[in-house]
């Protein structure tokens, strides 16, 4: 299941390839690339062989933490950047991130290597959870996470209203689901490590959290992707939006285009060109424009044959979508 989040997370990093030489969208580039090599890591075959080429006891998983934490901090600075305007507000929050990555970066690094870990094993709290180093290592790098992921949801959350465009508030909306997610995933394995204590390790409950725990990760790496592809679609939607809006505006006015130029040919483009089929062509804000032009000359040209309220109202409608009003 991990192959999902990691596939989306490698898939992301490469459409934004171009956002490493731009200072506003590093952030989240570098958040991507760094979770994409974490979640790749924690997919089992790569685990264990990655292990023995970083040196063995268990590196891969002070590697694989560390890249996690990076991630989720830069993905932090990203989401800071992109909604506060205030510089001094932002350039506080950015220094308590910074200051907070830090720490949990040396806790975590000092914790790993007071502690055992001789033999190579994925799971690190099951096996070797008893060590006060690794509860070091375990419990600074979750609550880093947890804490970053809250904060998230709170900007998120306290944003979204001031936000005008709608893949912008939905991808915001998204992004908060996506974090909660994960903080339900981390709490997933934070009771997991408490069952296994108390309990036998083929417990049911077990093999249940492991479920609920994929699914959540993969739930958040997909919400919180899609989240961040979303505001980048807003022009394309716009587009696809009026072009289709377009085209069911041209089967509404052709019947009053036909009834308008009827007989009054010399004001219409190459007529033959035109059927009730043109909403299929291409270019059809384009034609609709034209529909409205030759709508209007006809008026003009034959003012004892004027337009109904309806048709009236119809063209007025349409001229007014032309302008974008």
């Amino acid at each position: 299941m991990l192959l999902v989040p990691a596939l989306t997370l490698w898939v992301m990093t490469i459409v934004r390839l171009t956002a490493v030489v731009d200072p506003r969208r590093a952030h989240l580039f570098r958040a991507t690339i760094f979770a994409a090599a974490a979640c790749t890591l924690h997919i089992a075959p790569v685990y264990y062989a990655a292990d023995p080429v970083l040196g063995g006891h268990n590196t891969v998983g002070l590697v694989l933490l560390l890249f996690l934490l990076t991630g989720f901090w830069q993905f932090r600075a990203a989401i800071l950047l992109a909604v506060f305007a205030d510089n001094v507000r932002r350039r506080h929050r950015l220094a308590l991130g910074n200051a907070a990555m830090t720490a949990a970066g040396i806790a975590v690094t000092a914790g790993f290597l007071v502690s055992h870990t001789d033999r190579t094993d994925q799971n690190l709290p099951f096996t070797y959870g008893d060590q006060f180093g690794m509860q070091i290592f375990l419990w600074t790098g979750s609550l880093f996470v947890l804490w970053v992921c809250v904060n998230i949801i709170s900007i998120c959350r306290h944003q979204i209203p001031s936000l005008h465009a709608v893949t912008f508030r939905l991808g915001f909306r998204l992004i908060g689901l996506g974090s909660a997610a994960f903080c339900l995933m981390l709490t997933d394995r934070l009771v997991s490590g408490v069952v296994v204590a108390e309990h036998d390790r083929s417990s049911s409950l077990i093999d249940f959290l492991d479920t609920f725990s994929g699914v959540a990760e993969t739930t958040a790496v997909v919400l919180i992707g899609i989240g961040v592809v979303l505001p980048r679609l807003g022009g394309p939607i716009k587009l696809l939006r009026r072009d289709l809006q377009a085209r069911r505006l041209l089967l509404e006015i052709h019947a009053t285009w036909r009834q308008a130029t009827k007989g009054t040919h010399d004001v219409v483009l190459k007529p033959r060109e035109i059927s009730l089929l043109d909403f299929l062509r291409v270019q059809p804000v384009r034609r609709l424009h034209r529909r409205v032009i030759e709508v209007r000359d006809c008026e003009f040209k034959r003012p004892e044959r004027p337009l109904g309220p309806k048709s009236l109202a119809l063209v007025g409608r349409i001229e007014a979508a032309l302008i974008g009003r």
